[in-house]
């Protein structure tokens, strides 16, 4: 299942996705092998560009809706919906949005179990604890919030960014919370205590987006000044600055082994780079900037999602 959030105000379940068109290979990039897009039926299905070549797929007017393949809307949310994540278990996924709420839902009934509100203003990121206990938000308000989902109210407020808090993750074993925030920091945070147990500046300029390893190792960060940091997650002293973006670097992710990592630009790039040596491994041009990237937790496939008039969430096959 492919997860996405919208400023349609929606959350949209993609189950089974039906493939829609596959791009051939050129040189050492892999197939493409969804483009989905949720517009009029009147409207391109998809647009990609693999090498400075283009391919287009197109569906006439009258082609039955069920062409999507099977897809199911959440609604609730009075504002769009900025942030999306789902517990490590599948059963829970919790949304937030730009009408100041957090909402959770059970994917076995669709149903809300929890609307969480307390931020002063938007709130642009969230993610849950390993066992679903608790789910941390970032937002416009420059607090860092950690909720318990037994009781549904916060048991942190966590106070020091001086900017927009655009991006939040919690470390595998859930003792670390780290914020990336548009005052060009990163704050890690204990999860136990809510105590700030680091402040990282590192990079020039705002911070967008921030990953951390499944091992708990590296902290990867994504921001204005157009590179992707990789830092240690306990020591948090750099490791690796990743130069090759020519926009903001809006979203980042790195893969469950440790391998590699892949960041979204405004560059209307993805790029993968190989977390050892730092290169540039894969670069895909798309035809809008990007504004998120996400990896499967067995590594082989990477979904995208745009805006600014593309609306499309991308599924890439990274295997050899």
């Amino acid at each position: 299942m492919i997860v996405s959030g919208s400023a349609d105000n929606t959350i949209r379940l993609w189950r089974e996705p039906k493939k829609l068109f596959t791009f051939q290979r050129v040189g050492n990039l892999r197939l493409i092998l969804e483009v989905f897009k949720f517009l009029s039926s009147k409207e391109v299905v998809g647009i990609a560009r693999v090498n400075r070549q283009f391919y287009e797929a197109s569906f006439h007017p009258e082609v039955p809706r069920q062409v999507w393949g099977k897809t199911e809307v959440l609604e609730g949310h009075t504002n769009p919906v900025r942030s999306v994540a789902v517990s490590q278990d599948g059963t829970l996924l919790a949304s937030s949005s730009a009408d100041y709420t957090i909402r959770v839902w059970s994917l076995a009934t669709r149903q809300v179990t929890h609307v969480l509100e307390g931020h002063k203003y938007l709130v642009f990121s969230v993610a849950f604890s390993s066992g679903a206990e608790y789910v941390v938000s970032g937002s416009r308000d420059h607090t860092v919030r950690v909720w318990s989902l037994a009781s549904g109210n916060p048991i942190f407020v966590l106070k020091g960014h001086s900017g927009d808090v655009k991006s939040v993750v919690i470390s595998s074993r859930d003792e670390y919370i780290v914020s990336a925030s548009l005052d060009s920091t990163l704050r890690v945070w204990s999860l136990a205590t809510g105590e700030m147990v680091r402040l990282v500046r590192d990079h020039d300029g705002w911070v967008y987006s921030v990953a951390i390893s499944k091992s708990d190792q590296y902290v990867v960060s994504g921001g204005l000044d157009c590179t992707v940091r990789v830092s240690g997650l306990v020591s948090g002293n750099r490791i690796r600055v990743l130069k090759g973006h020519g926009g903001v670097v809006q979203s980042v992710a790195i893969s469950s082994n440790d391998e590699f990592v892949v960041s979204g630009s405004d560059d209307r790039t993805i790029r993968v780079w190989s977390l050892t040596s730092g290169q540039t491994v894969h670069v895909i041009g798309q035809t809008k900037p990007v504004l998120s990237v996400k990896l499967s937790s067995d590594c082989r496939y990477l979904v995208s999602g745009s805006g600014y008039g593309d609306y499309s969430v991308r599924v890439w096959d990274l295997s050899t």
